[in-house]
Parts: C-alpha cells; structure tokens; sequence
C-alpha cells in the first residue's frame, strides 16, 4: 500500500500533467514538421525527430532547421529554460546572436508562462540526437545577422496578446491557438520586401512560400477564401485532411494536419474554426507556380 501511495503521489501526477500539457502544446506549434528531415516518402525520419537539417528555400538564402533535441552538443542540452524562453520571446541565442525569423518567434513569443514551461518539460524527454547542425546558405547582406535588430524594429511586435472586448472565450482560446501556438499566419501570409509579415494580407496565402508551395487564402472571403466554407467543412479539414469537394489537401498542410491540428481537443478544433470564421476577409486570387487556381492550393 505504501509503494502505491508513493507511486501516485501529486508531484507525480503533477509532472505527468505537465508532460502531457508540453506534448500537446508541442503537437499544436508544430516542431515535428520543421525540425525533422522528411524521408523520400514524405513520412518523417524517425531516426532523426527533431534533430533539424530541414531545408527552407527563400528568396533570401536557404535555411537549415536546427537540432532541439537535448543532446548536449548537437543540440539544446546545456540550456536552462532563461535560455528558452529568450530564444521563444525574444528571437536571441544564448550567446546573444538575433535568430533569423525562419524561426518563427514573432508567433511565439505571445504564448504563455505556462505553455512555455510545460513545452520545455517535454522537449527535455525526447531522445537526444547528435546530428550536426547545417549552416544557412545565405548571401550578403541576409547573411550579416546583426542587420536582424534593425530587421525587428518594424517587423517584430512583442505587444502582449490581450483579450478583445466582446469576443468569447472560445474565440479567445481560437486566437491564441491560431496566432501563437500553430503560427498560422508564418505560413498563409505574404511577406513584405523586408521578409516580415504584410499584416494588411493577414491570412491571404501567397505563392512565394519556403519549398515554393501555393498557401491558400484561410481569410473569411467568400471569392478567393474559405468564407463558404461552413464549420463542419472546416471541421474535417482540421481533422482529417479533408476539403468540402471530398478531395484531400497535400503538401506542407498535410504535415500540420498529421502532426499537429488532428491531435487536437474537439475544444480546441471548434475554438479555431469559431477564430478563422472570424477572420477580416481579404480578396486575393492566389495563381500557383503550376497554374492552379486559389480553390486547388490545397
């Protein structure tokens, strides 16, 4: 009886929460996908989770995604979590270097105290890998990383995430979960000459992605959007990868629904679908690289 009192005692239970906490929190800001080479076969090398190497193409040099597993050289193991949580708030190093916002900590930086924590909780759990990391292939002037403070001054807003009078608390969690955790608008925004997000276009897709894939337009346009979309629809897309025409979506989106937005709570589902219905509509025909239009950028 006293081993079984011992073995459920409440700070087991409680770090076993919190371990769960940082798993989902690790699901819904999608790690897996960027920091994991993809196989040939488009499934992800179980052998190197999260121990970076992924390739981003952009206009302005090539990116590497970095080892976060703890390995101690490799990767993020001679971190405390003063070290994380810089790097997650504040786009900076340990050793005081700017990261390039291909990390996206302009997103990250309105999660909380606590997801932060339980998010570091569990990333100290994966198996440490010792992959090397691969250096950016960049090119002057977007390989002189100091020019990154100058970069944050107009593109990096580390204003708190505040709720919005009238508004729910379901759309409130949608918000945060849209904006900060998942970092949506990284991915379905278009970038401005500098690389940062053209806000104006907020969630208006762009055909000048890394990898060179078509995002679609997520705003609530009925024309170029998913203002048609009903809940349901957007429902089993975030479940299952499904689109109203009974098609499925494939690329980069077919990563996050795997690995991110189908672990989610039904809550947490119908929070971001109540968050995207809401969403200001922006009118942009998006015409992809192969000539498909904004209805087949999925």
């Amino acid at each position: 009886m006293a081993l079984a009192v011992l073995f459920f005692s409440p700070a087991n239970a409680a770090e076993a929460d919190e371990l769960k906490r940082g798993q989902y929190i690790f699901n819904l800001s999608g790690c897996a996908g960027c920091h994991t080479i993809k196989k040939a076969s488009g499934k992800k090398s179980t052998d190197g989770f999260i121990a970076g190497g992924r390739k981003f193409e952009t206009k302005f040099g090539t990116f590497f995604s970095p080892n976060i597993t703890p390995d101690l050289n490799a990767g993020i193991g001679k971190w405390d979590f003063a070290d994380f949580t810089r790097a997650m708030r504040d786009g900076i190093s340990p050793e005081g270097k700017n990261y390039y916002p291909s990390f996206p900590y302009t997103s990250y930086n309105k999660m909380s105290d606590v997801d932060l924590s339980a998010l570091w909780t569990y990333l100290k759990t994966v198996p440490a890998n010792n992959r090397a990391n691969t250096s950016h292939d960049l090119e002057p002037p977007f390989s002189w990383r100091f020019l990154i403070s100058i970069w944050k001054i107009p593109n990096f807003n580390k204003s708190p995430m505040l709720p919005v009078e009238g508004k729910s608390k379901t759309w409130e969690r949608g918000r945060y979960i849209v904006e900060a955790l998942s970092h949506c608008s990284e991915c379905h925004t278009p970038r401005n000459i500098m690389g940062g997000l053209a806000i104006a276009m907020n969630y208006a897709g762009t055909n000048s992605s890394p990898e060179g894939i078509t995002v679609p337009n997520i705003t609530s346009d009925k024309e170029t959007g998913i203002g048609k979309w009903s809940a349901g629809d957007l429902d089993m897309l975030l479940k299952i990868g499904m689109l109203p025409d009974a098609d499925f979506v494939g690329g980069s989106m077919a990563e996050s629904i795997t690995y991110s937005t189908s672990k989610m709570t039904d809550a947490d589902r119908a929070a971001v679908i109540e968050y995207l219905r809401g969403v200001k509509p922006v009118n942009n025909y998006i015409k992809s690289k192969n000539g498909a239009n904004s209805e087949e950028n999925w």
